[in-house]
């Protein structure tokens, strides 16, 4: 009897060994994958920046050069230009757009990534957007107030905590319409297909916890400075738990458009003198609504059945964060961020 126990034993012990080490494999590859995208996503952004000069050269100059001294050079003397928010913000629509379009085909054709179900729109995606807007929109309140608490305390002991100014520089409708472009639509959406999509696609079949947690980090990295980066990293585990409900990144770009474009009122306030009133009122109702959701319906987002898998939560977290991809994008994003800090303090 021990003998065919032993055996048995020794048989079921291969196997999990054999299934360790496919399910290691596999993680590893799509790590891999997602960190290399992760990788070309962030250098097509400076890239296609740079594009962006070549071709405001071009245009401004009637002629074309290969010299990027000289571009840089003509840009230099056009303070006026490269000051105004329409440049500012078709360099970043052009970067952002390029860059996406780019990154889905290599993820799409050569990685074989594939999440096309995840932006197909149901109308339960729009009733699940409009239920939890409220609830994200008082997440991000609060951890606005706590970073802008701890950016006073650091002001106060002489240092500066750097943060991104997307404040219209003039009010001219073609630099309004493009910032409204590209902030309130076009950046959600590329911002959720690689942060959420991508991620998901990749890493929810060995963990919806680990992709949640992985998607939530880099997405909070991603924004470079530390106030933006404290509320974009509790929203987005808001948003990846709603991505995984729904099976779907429909709700989560509804709700980071709307997001965006409450958030930017005060930018448009300042230039255009519209009244505050309405943007606090609007804020107060959302914070409230979105305290009774959290409230009452929180226990909807909990992940009850994670996918069967025979390696621990530590193994495959380990896998994932050592890997070599992923470190490199990460210390992309950790220089960004010691960068601004320094500019910042210099």
């Amino acid at each position: 009897m021990n003998f065919y126990s032993d055996i048995n034993n020794a048989v079921f012990n291969e196997q999990l060994i054999t299934a360790r080490k496919k399910e290691k494999h596999a993680l590893f590859i799509n790590a891999s994958k997602l960190g290399a995208l992760l990788i070309i996503y962030y250098l097509l952004g400076t890239l296609m920046v740079n594009v962006y000069y070549y071709i405001v050269y071009a245009y401004k100059n009637h002629s074309f050069t290969l010299s990027y001294t000289t571009v840089i050079k003509y840009l230099r003397g056009q303070p006026e230009l490269i000051s105004s928010s329409l440049f500012v913000m078709l360099a970043n629509l052009f970067s952002v757009v390029m860059s996406l379009v780019i990154t889905l085909m290599i993820a799409g054709l050569l990685m074989k990534v594939r999440f096309g179900v995840m932006i197909k729109p149901q109308k339960k995606h729009f009733i699940g957007a409009g239920v939890w807007l409220p609830a994200c929109m008082a997440i991000n309140s609060v951890m606005s107030v706590i970073a802008a608490i701890f950016t006073m305390f650091m002001g106060k002991r002489g240092i500066t905590v750097p943060e991104m100014d997307l404040t219209l520089s003039d009010p001219g409708f073609a630099g309004l319409f493009t910032q409204i472009v590209y902030v309130i639509i076009i950046g959600p959406i590329a911002e959720e297909l690689i942060y959420r999509g991508l991620i998901l696609s990749l890493l929810k079949p060995f963990g919806k916890w680990l992709a949640v947690f992985f998607s939530a980090l880099m997405f909070a990295l991603m924004h470079g400075n530390i106030p933006q980066a404290l509320a974009a990293f509790m929203g987005a585990l808001v948003y990846g738990l709603l991505a995984v409900k729904f099976d779907s990144i429909i709700p989560t770009i509804l709700i980071h458009i709307a997001n965006n474009f409450i958030a930017s009122y005060p930018d448009y306030k300042a230039v255009y003198n519209m009244p505050m009133w309405i943007y606090y009122a609007v804020m107060i109702v959302l914070s409230f609504a979105g305290i009774y959701v959290i409230l009452t319906r929180i226990t909807e987002l909990r992940i009850k059945h994670e996918s069967p898998s025979v390696l621990s939560s530590a193994q495959k977290y380990r896998i994932v964060f050592t890997n070599v991809f992923v470190i490199f994008y990460l210390l992309m994003l950790i220089t960004t961020f010691i960068k601004a800090f320094y500019y910042a303090n210099m």
